[in-house]
């Protein structure tokens, strides 16, 4: 039994829940991820996993053994960026955590280029828990889709422009009309994030120097962006959301802008990462590689012959 990677697997199988999630994260098939645990719990003498039908869980044993696994195979790995970056190879583990919207449409697409340029780097993509704060000190590198303070502790680059519109589908505009002003919002049906959310502040530039704080409160609060552009897909209503999401419906036409010349709401795309990092080399490259990709003017944004092929790949 080779035991790092039976453990490799172990935790797997324990981030995912489940044993088939687990072999696709680490290419292999569903079998091995079996025997491997198998093997381990034999050789451990005592049962990790409780496994059901419909369900993976660790027993008691298996959560004290699983939190001594990150803890070894952490410092396994940070050995082995420490030995990459003296010799320059780029290989081991880089720990990435990004919004769900955006990693799935802007980050996920463009995987499988990255490690076609960089094959031994190992990226574990997580998307839970973004707004936190603590995750500083989990990941190697935070994005992050919201105002975004500088810190003693921490390196902040911006690796894409971030605008969010003012939307609605033609059929709902049809309907209730389209607002001039913005006290015309009052009297539409409004799709807003959570009540409370920083992101339910609407700003709207009336002059030069003045800006206009509207707070919108929803007829609907959903908790993400992805169920907030269904529903304004389907004709109900009106809501603030980034072009990162919702540009491709916008180019389409299935979305149309209203009040564009007002709207200012402009947020980058922030990555943050701890200023002692031995993986800083792999997160350079990580970094390099993404805003290649994105540009001054992202493909969302705008489709040029320059971004053409990265637009497709985040169209899939």
């Amino acid at each position: 039994m080779d035991q790092l990677t039976a453990m490799r697997l172990f935790t797997l199988i324990a981030k995912n829940r489940s044993f088939k999630l687990a072999a696709e994260d680490m290419g292999v098939a569903p079998s091995v991820v079996s025997k491997h645990l198998i093997a381990l719990e034999k050789h451990l003498g005592t049962k990790l996993l409780s496994r059901t039908t419909r369900s993976v869980d660790l027993t008691e044993m298996g959560e004290l053994y699983l939190a001594k696994c990150y803890n070894i195979l952490k410092d396994i790995d940070d050995i082995e960026a420490v030995i990459s970056s003296e010799t320059g190879q780029l290989r081991g583990v880089l720990h990435v955590n990004a919004p769900p919207g955006f990693a799935h449409r802007h980050i996920a697409p463009h995987l499988a280029l990255f490690f076609e340029l960089y094959p031994d780097i190992h990226l574990d993509l997580m998307t839970a828990g973004n707004d936190s704060d603590k995750l500083q000190s989990q990941v190697d590198v935070q994005i992050r889709v919201a105002e975004t303070r500088q810190q003693d502790s921490a390196v902040m680059q911006i690796l894409a422009p971030n605008k969010r519109k003012l939307v609605a589908s033609p059929a709902y505009l049809d309907r209730m009309g389209i607002p001039e002003q913005v006290n015309d919002l009052n009297k539409h049906k409004l799709i807003t994030l959570e009540t409370g959310h920083q992101n339910n502040d609407w700003h709207f530039r009336l002059g030069q120097a003045e800006v206009e704080t509207f707070r919108a409160h929803g007829n609907l609060c959903l908790d993400s962006g992805d169920a907030i552009l269904r529903t304004v897909l389907n004709d109900g209503g009106l809501s603030m959301l980034p072009t990162y999401i919702a540009g491709r419906h916008i180019a389409s036409g299935a979305l149309v802008p209203v009040l564009d010349a007002m709207v200012d709401e402009r947020t980058p795309i922030h990555a943050l990462w701890r200023e002692q990092n031995h993986r800083a080399p792999k997160i350079t490259v990580f970094l390099e590689f993404l805003t290649d990709i994105y540009g001054t003017v992202p493909y969302w944004d705008q489709q040029t012959k320059d971004n053409q092929a990265a637009a497709l790949r985040a169209s899939l």
